[in-house]
């Protein structure tokens, strides 16, 4: 929502003129453009800086509240679902507004809050949150081993919106809807557009080199329809995912999947529908079970005492009673874990590829690599892809840890997939969740070619070149039979090292590999069964195999670091400003290009000017 000043800006109400006449006025665009330039960045640098300075103080005076909340010795445990969570702190924000939770600190309190007798029941309320899959799947198991520690699980939501709310929702031991409300599942449904005849139209000439046949990234704009590789591939991922997901929503609910799947062809179900399918357990309203909890703890639904405790407050009241514990800690075992979030790129620049850029992580892998007390490393990887040459500088420093003796584990997050499984490929274990999407092994690369487009617009590009391939990258010439040679050798050279890599990492034939390869997706249920994964399960699984492989239980016997290292809020705002410091020095650049060019625009105007005067009859007409 915006917010719009109540007080409006006026002009002059009065004006006046000097007698006797007029003087000429001189125009001076450059002069004006550069002052109407200069001051629009200093509004916006102004209101920037006061927004970080503000976020700095509010930051300073939460860090300095030395209050801790407290747990009552019976309470319940309360996570209001909105916005989503994310892998690794350094991927939001600059330490302003409320802190996004990770996932993984999520799913650890929710842990440690079954095994805390203060801790009586779990509710989540749905309020527009928006997670994936994989994180559905992490959040749903905790909540089932919650719920094996004995311990009352509800959910509530005015209205089941989408399959993956209530996807969630399923593990809970008693679901709630408003009444008029719905349960809206209509199943999954992939559509894609299909350009190439809008671009034929226009004159624009895609010219797209893939290997193999499922690598088909930019297949919406060199075909005009789906291909059978394409329909295959979606297929059989759409139907793997519906199958999972209804056998876990059928075994959560206790029915059977056929069962399940009558009411999930309906569509939409309205409340009273939902019960009746066993689909919900209570049509009821949100203050009618706030009472009911209240008076589960207090004994009178009216009661003013404080019955719930949100998660954050939570996880930060544990986190300081853990530190004053007198308890002698045990010596743990250091495990690194790793995170490589986002688009795989070579350069981290201006510090915004931190997760994901060859240049930061390899020395992070190498540093890791080099530690004696670190036993071993895990990554979790959350990456779509990205550039080869970044892909294989990371997977080089993954096997350089590998030589120093470190055991290496891979956890995938939602997508592992194309470069993101490049990196994978060489880890000791590999862990997927059921619905990760990973594999992908293959290359796509080219242009589009613009000839025929600025033809119809009567524009003519004219060009001098050296080299006999100068023009491969350029968008106004298509490619030439020698370009085009040159484009087949690179995407032959990465393909065949990509499935050399996959061969080596897995201990499979390149044969092997290149039959599950060409490009093609799995989710990672599919993974495992062609063996590009060796288990399914969330990171807690991959901790978990590591504590076993240093010959300990669990994850809980590990000491874990977790690098890059989370930013505390006040390294977030100075990176903040020193980004507003960069685009001042660009403020700079721009105001010295336009008082180079302000006497250009002034002669221009001066002549604009003189015409003017020319045709100008003594009348004052033309």
């Amino acid at each position: 929502m915006s917010l719009r000043s109540p007080y409006a800006r006026n002009g002059s109400l009065f004006s006046s003129q000097r007698g006797g006449k007029p003087s000429k006025r001189k125009w001076r665009f450059g002069h004006i453009i550069k002052n109407a330039f200069k001051r629009m960045c200093m509004l916006v640098g102004f209101l920037v800086i006061f927004s970080a300075v503000m976020g700095a103080f509010t930051s300073s005076l939460f860090m300095g509240e030395t209050k801790v909340p407290s747990i009552p010795s019976e309470t319940i445990l309360f996570l209001p679902l909105e916005g989503t969570f994310i892998e690794h702190s350094n991927t939001v924000g600059y330490g302003l507004g409320d802190k996004v939770p990770t996932i993984r600190e999520v799913v650890g309190t929710i842990d440690r809050a079954a095994k805390d007798d203060r801790i009586k029941a779990l509710v989540i309320s749905d309020r527009g949150g928006a997670l994936g899959l994989v994180h559905l799947q992490e959040l749903r198991n905790a909540v089932k081993r919650f719920r094996e520690s004995g311990k009352q699980t509800y959910f509530y939501s005015p209205s089941y919106e989408s399959l993956g709310v209530y996807y969630l929702a399923s593990a809970f031991e008693e679901i709630w809807l408003q009444p008029i409300g719905i349960l809206n599942i209509p199943g999954i449904n992939a559509e894609m557009p299909y350009a190439r005849n809008l671009l034929d139209n226009i004159g624009i000439e895609p010219q797209i080199f893939a290997r193999k046949e499922y690598k088909n990234l930019f297949e919406n704009v060199t075909d005009d329809h789906m291909s059978e590789a394409s329909r295959e591939a979606m297929s059989s991922l759409i139907d793997t995912l519906g199958k999972i997901i209804s056998a876990d929503i059928a075994e959560g609910r206790g029915l059977e999947p056929a069962a399940f799947r009558k009411a999930l062809d309906k569509g939409l179900l309205l409340d009273e529908e939902a019960l009746s399918a066993g689909l919900v357990d209570v049509v009821g309203y949100g203050d009618e079970l706030n009472e009911m909890l209240i008076e589960s703890i207090t004994g009178d639904p009216n009661s003013d005492e404080t019955v719930f405790t949100p998660l954050s407050a939570y996880q930060r009241a544990v986190e300081h009673e853990s530190v004053l514990s007198p308890v002698a800690v045990k010596k743990k075992p250091n495990v690194a874990l790793i995170y490589i979030v986002g688009q795989i790129v070579q350069h981290n620049l201006d510090g915004a590829n931190e997760l994901s850029s060859a240049e930061s992580l390899v020395g992070v892998l190498r540093a890791a690599a080099e530690r004696k007390d670190v036993k071993a490393i895990v990554i979790r990887v959350d990456s779509p892809g990205g550039s080869p040459v970044a892909s294989e500088s990371i997977r080089r420093a993954i096997v350089h840890a590998q030589e120093k003796g470190k055991p290496v584990i891979v956890s995938m997050g939602e997508a592992a997939a194309s470069g993101g499984y490049w990196i994978s490929a060489p880890a000791d274990h590999i862990f997927a969740a059921e619905t990760t999407f990973t594999g992908s092994i293959g290359v796509t690369g080219g242009k589009f070619s613009l000839k025929e487009m600025w033809s119809k617009l009567d524009v003519n590009w004219d060009s001098v070149s050296w080299g006999e391939n100068s023009s491969l990258w350029s968008f106004n010439q298509p490619y030439t039979a020698s370009e085009r040679e040159r484009m087949n050798a690179l995407m032959d050279q990465i393909y065949n090292k990509f499935v050399a890599v996959v061969a080596e990492g897995r201990n499979m034939s390149p044969e092997q590999v290149d039959a599950v390869a060409g490009g093609r997706v799995w989710l990672g249920a599919q993974a495992k069964d062609v063996g590009l994964v060796d288990d399914l399960g969330g990171l807690d699984d991959a901790l978990d195999y590591t504590a076993n492989l240093l010959g300990h239980n669990d994850r809980q016997d590990l000491q874990v670091t977790v690098l890059p290292r989370p930013k505390t809020a006040i390294e977030k705002i100075v990176e903040f400003l020193e980004m507003q410091a960069s685009i001042g020095k660009m403020y700079d650049i721009n105001v010295r290009i336009l008082e180079w060019i302000e006497p250009l625009m002034g002669s221009i105007a001066s002549q604009e000017n003189h015409v003017s005067a020319l045709a100008v009859t003594p009348e004052g007409k033309i």
